[in-house]
């Protein structure tokens, strides 16, 4: 039986590059490995690379996977255009790491707040023990939301970020812990049929303020669940410039099953067709496709040079609307998103995390335009010397961790570990920054990160 590194691929001009990395495996654990890397050349332990450039992706994989507890070797290309080796422990993914994971904590100004990460809409996943039951994150959410209660939190964080989508369902369904009832996205399918799927449980598991954080590997169904909350009011969203814009559904077509039975010893296998049979659109009539998501408050983050997301991809469909379904806004607390984003800008000017994000992406954005000068491989060097030296000052925190998520690639925390983490996140710390202004206004405050 062979394992590997679990990460979904994608063939790119003629290279293999990282979609995603799946939560629990044994790239996330390792924690190099990000999206939009390109690998250029797979390794054995003490083998010669083989450089799998113009290779299809079923026999780069073949190259990738590898029996349990093995190491195999990756030469990657960063976003920015620096080449690195990463080495990784083939291994299975831990099923742990894929779930809801939560806490509660008390901020600066004595409110108590609750955290929590979707890591995916994930459904009926195989359970660990024969004892165990299947597991799906609207009842893991339930749960989590339970004891947000009990701890009496009086706002919320939802950590959308890195969650690339999963089942439709469960969006809608996670949506409606959170609203009384409602519409909660348009699907039209490739006859031009619209359907509305709606919240139909009235009542709500969490009622306070809340804020979502998205980035640009926020994708599909974390998509639909962001946009629900915007356009209801239900919670401020917090990310880069714009989610992936993944608002399309695709099935496969067996292309033997149109071959009479007789026929089929005529032919090789003809394989199948990916074809999109379903378009999602917000309530209030936007398709979530190539646009994405555009946050309340946009933040810096590592990647912001990074060409990533549905509408850089070949063929993209474009973005349209339909008509907007009638719905009512959240009745209870809205965030005025207007005053979020002056008080945003204000907190980012004066972070210093958030400062050395904004540096560390513009550095990457001009090595990424330098790779064709022939000075490049000394001028990476040096700035690869100048960021080790950075991250140990700072711990290694609140940049390169700060910019994907709250936990750290390849951990899966305990609570302390995790609150710990929340601590020095800069996305975290903006966004209790604006709940306590906002949500929970006192006496006029100087406060400064």
């Amino acid at each position: 039986f062979l394992d590997g590194i679990r990460a979904l691929l994608r063939e790119d001009d003629g290279h293999i590059k990282v979609m995603r990395i799946i939560p629990g495996s044994a790239a996330a654990r390792q924690g190099e490995l990000q999206a939009e890397d390109t690998i250029l050349a797979v390794a054995e332990k003490g083998g010669t690379p083989v450089d799998i450039s113009d290779m299809r992706i079923w026999e780069a994989v073949s190259y990738i996977r590898g029996p349990k507890g093995t190491e195999v070797s990756l030469t990657v290309r960063k976003p920015d255009g620096t080449k690195k080796i990463i080495r990784i422990i083939r291994d299975v993914v831990h099923i742990e790491a894929t779930y809801v994971k939560s806490a509660s904590f008390v901020d600066k100004e004595g409110n108590k707040l609750g955290y929590i990460r979707i890591p995916g809409f994930y459904r009926d996943f195989a359970p660990g023990k024969s004892d165990d039951k299947p597991r799906n994150v609207t009842d893991d959410m339930r749960r989590a939301l339970h004891k947000m209660k009990e701890a009496k939190v009086r706002g919320l964080i939802l950590d959308l970020r890195n969650n690339g989508g999963g089942s439709l369902a469960d969006a809608v369904d996670v949506s409606g812990l959170f609203l009384p009832g409602g519409p909660v996205v348009q699907v039209k399918n490739s006859r031009g049929v619209i359907r509305v799927l709606e919240d139909e449980n009235k009542s709500v598991s969490f009622s306070g303020p809340m804020i979502v954080l998205v980035n640009k590997f926020s994708a599909s169904a974390s998509e639909i669940f962001a946009a629900a909350m915007q356009d209801y009011g239900r919670a401020l969203i917090i990310g880069g410039s714009h989610t992936h814009g993944k608002g399309t559904v695709q099935a496969l077509m067996d292309l033997n099953r149109n071959l009479p039975i007789l026929h089929l010893r005529k032919y090789d296998d003809l394989g199948a067709l990916k074809v999109t049979i379903q378009k999602f659109y917000r309530i209030n009539g936007e398709s979530t496709q190539y646009k994405g998501i555009h946050p309340d408050v946009v933040v810096p983050t590592v990647l912001d040079f990074l060409k990533s997301g549905e509408k850089y991809l070949d063929y993209s469909l474009p973005w349209d609307q339909v008509k907007a379904v009638p719905y009512k806004r959240w009745p209870g607390f809205h965030f005025n998103v207007a005053e979020a984003r002056r008080l945003g800008e204000k907190w980012v000017a004066a972070s210093p995390a958030f400062k050395k994000i904004k540096e560390e992406s513009d550095r990457a954005k001009i090595r990424a335009e330098k790779t064709r000068l022939p000075d490049y491989l000394a001028a990476v060097e040096k700035e690869r010397r100048k960021l080790i030296a950075e991250k140990k000052e700072d711990g290694g925190h609140g940049t390169l961790f700060g910019n994907l998520g709250a936990v750290r690639p390849g951990k899966t925390p305990g609570k302390k570990n995790l609150q710990e983490q929340l601590a020095k996140d800069p996305f975290v710390q903006v966004s209790v920054y604006l709940m306590d202004d906002l949500a929970f206004p006192r006496q006029s405050i100087v406060k400064t990160p």
